[in-house]
């Protein structure tokens, strides 16, 4: 009898343990990360006998847990990339919010800017009219510093999120390494088993580390998972555990570095930092926020430096040249902090037109040569200062760079042209009579010379207009006169017409009624680049004088060109090699459109892999997960088969007691 009851034995304990198994699914069927476990069943050895091998009973082999690698690394490599690109969408909606928003975009702000001007130009002499230019001109600026504010919060919260996001990384990081010990020392004890539960927590907490970064996994033969993040960085060996750090850049401290830690030392990661949150804030930051606060800058410049050049070529109501009506911009290169030699380098705008959005990176190749990067396309200018110090470099990207000192091999300098441009405008105007809105000069008939009465000819000398401001406003003497004569040269031969100049650049110009009669232009280089066209025929001795625009109250030459600024290309003259090929106004839409394409993608593929990721969690689901269904079959099978074991216990107790008593009669 004791082979049976031992046999009867067995399966009770064994379909006991396949109870509490079930119990434990069920238990555990609404727990984050659980997977479901079975009970392994097999034969007990069997025993030897006169007539053959009998069987023994039933033994538990082990306690599976029901998973897929395979379909878990799935899970883990799309819920990186979810989570990449749903925090870049979230951060890129942000912006875009702002900026197409009519109420506190900018380009409302330009629009009314250029209207006021318009009214300016229409009546120069109007206060109220110069006032409200005054004040939307302080809207303008208002609006640059708003819209840079936005961006530098920006900044700061991808700061913040990412000093917040590195230290979460550590904190799985060792609960992974503790797991890891625990996994390898429960493997021990049990012979070689799987402590499932623990494995299940680790799984759970690689699933939330997949959400922070990228990761991929290294089984050891001990049960212990290597986890290594970026381009191959051993952030968990076994038990052994690197931490994540940040640090402001070397190239720009307004942002963070990502900083790896080990046993070897610390060294930024950053550039090999990819997926989850910390990849979606490195790719908003570099694919929007640092462009986008470029363009912003290259906006600024180009209103300021534009208005301001115009500004400073007409004359204003107290009869002065204009001052500038905006601030100009700074451009200070941040110099590398491991540089060694200590040679300084500063930089100047030269051409509005020309500059472009990018970052520009300053390397010395050692004596005297550098290179200048343009970061945004990898396009190079080579300098060479023919060891002569300071140098000044012919322009480049619409700057020219200074370089004081001899720099050693691998000195770097970080140029930001634009980055800080919206930040640091500043309205520098603050009486409404400063608007220059008429010319430094005009243009006025005089008498004939030969007849002392009004000129005869039919000539007219346009209004002069200037590109400079150099000898203006005209002095001693204070006028140009000319005069044309048929023998320009007094020689006696009327074969060489033109007009007698005086004062100002002295001298002849050559004008022949006969066959220019339809116009000509002429410039005075010398005396702010003035311009100006003759058409017609005049008569011998008639006078015209070029003279300071005293008086000028109600001209407005100089307004209506500095309204036209609205519709002229004046920026990103660089992209294309030849001319400046878009507006003011079009440089902001630039900004608008590019920064709501990338919204609008994000969005696109955000919710594509969110799709993704839900899938492969059902497949693992079905795989892994408890189906309470199952479950509860479960349970009545392995009722029934533990109350047949008791069962057979029974016999085996009935069968004793039959022999007992067969024994006692």
């Amino acid at each position: 009898m004791a082979g049976i009851l031992d046999i009867g034995v067995s399966a009770l304990l064994s379909f006991q343990n396949s109870l509490n198994t079930t119990g434990h699914n069920i238990a555990n069927s609404d727990t984050e990360g659980y997977s479901r476990q079975r009970t392994l069943l097999s034969t007990q050895v069997p025993q030897l006998s006169g007539y053959g091998w009998l069987g023994s009973g039933v033994k538990v082999s082990g306690v599976e847990r029901i998973t897929d690698q395979f379909l878990s690394t799935q899970v883990r490599s799309a819920q990186s990339v979810s989570s990449q690109l749903a925090l870049y969408s979230d951060y890129a909606s942000r912006l875009d919010n702002v900026l197409a928003d009519p109420n506190i975009g900018l380009d409302p702000a330009l629009q009314d800017f250029f209207n006021a001007m318009q009214v300016v130009a229409d009546d120069p002499a109007s206060i109220p009219s110069r006032q409200v230019l005054l004040s939307e001109s302080g809207s303008l600026v208002d609006r640059f510093h708003d819209l840079n504010r936005r961006f530098t919060d920006l900044r700061l919260q991808v700061n913040q999120q990412m000093e917040s996001t590195t230290n979460e990384i550590n904190d799985i990081a060792q609960s992974l390494g503790r797991l890891n010990q625990s996994i390898v020392e429960a493997i021990g004890i049990a012979g070689g088993d799987d402590p499932n539960d623990l494995m299940d927590r680790r799984e759970l907490l690689l699933s939330e580390l997949s959400k922070l970064t990228d990761i991929s996994i290294v089984p050891q033969d001990d049960g212990a998972w290597n986890v290594f993040i970026g381009k191959g960085q051993a952030l968990i060996m076994g038990s052994n555990v690197a931490t994540l750090g940040t640090r402001p850049s070397l190239s720009d401290v307004s942002q963070m570095d990502v900083i790896f830690t080990d046993s070897v030392g610390s060294r930024v990661i950053t550039d090999q930092m990819s997926g989850g949150e910390i990849g979606g804030l490195l790719d908003f930051r570099d694919r929007i926020l640092d462009p986008g606060q470029n363009q912003l800058g290259l906006v600024a410049i180009g209103i300021g430096e534009r208005i301001n050049d115009q500004q400073q070529l007409g004359m204003d109501l107290n009869g002065a040249l204009g001052s500038r009506i905006f601030s100009s911009p700074t451009i200070l290169p941040f110099p590398h902090s491991g540089n060694v030699s200590a040679v300084s380098v500063s930089a100047s705008l030269v051409d509005s037109g020309n500059l472009t959005a990018s970052d520009y990176k300053l390397e010395s190749g050692g004596g005297d040569l550098y290179t200048l990067t343009r970061l945004s396309d990898n396009k190079t200018f080579a300098i060479n200062t023919g060891g002569t110090y300071p140098y000044t470099t012919a322009e480049m990207d619409g700057m020219t760079l200074q370089i004081s000192g001899a720099a050693t091999l691998g000195d770097k300098f970080f140029i930001r042209p634009t980055r800080n441009a919206a930040e640091q405008i500043s309205l520098q105007i603050t009486d409404p009579r400063g608007f220059a809105a008429a010319a430094p000069l005009r243009v006025r008939q005089a008498n004939n010379a030969d007849s002392g009465s009004l000129n005869a000819g039919s000539a007219v000398l346009a209004q002069p207009s200037v590109t400079g401001i150099a000898n203006l406003p005209l002095t001693a003497p204070a006028s140009i006169t000319l005069q044309w004569r048929a023998d320009v040269d007094g020689n006696g031969t009327a074969d060489d017409p033109g007009f007698r100049v005086t004062g100002g650049p002295g001298g002849t110009v050559a004008y022949d009624p006969v066959t220019e009669s339809g116009g000509k232009t002429f410039t005075f280089p010398a005396y702010g680049g003035v311009s100006f066209s003759f058409s017609g025929i005049p008569s011998e001795g008639d006078q015209f004088i070029i003279e300071n625009n005293i008086n000028g109250e109600g001209d407005n030459r100089n307004a209506l060109a500095m309204a036209g600024i609205q519709q002229q290309n004046t920026l990103l003259g660089e992209t294309s090699g030849v001319a400046e090929t878009v507006t003011i106004q079009e440089a902001y839409a630039m900004l608008v459109s590019d920064v709501g394409a990338k919204t609008r993608q994000a969005e696109i593929n955000s919710k594509a892999s969110e799709g993704l990721l839900q899938r492969h969690q059902t497949t693992l689901s079905s795989v892994s997960g408890v189906n309470l269904d199952e479950e509860a079959a479960n349970l009545i099978r392995y009722q029934q088969a533990y109350q047949a074991s008791a069962q057979v216990i029974a016999i085996a107790s009935s069968l004793f007691d039959t022999l007992i008593g067969a024994v006692r009669r």
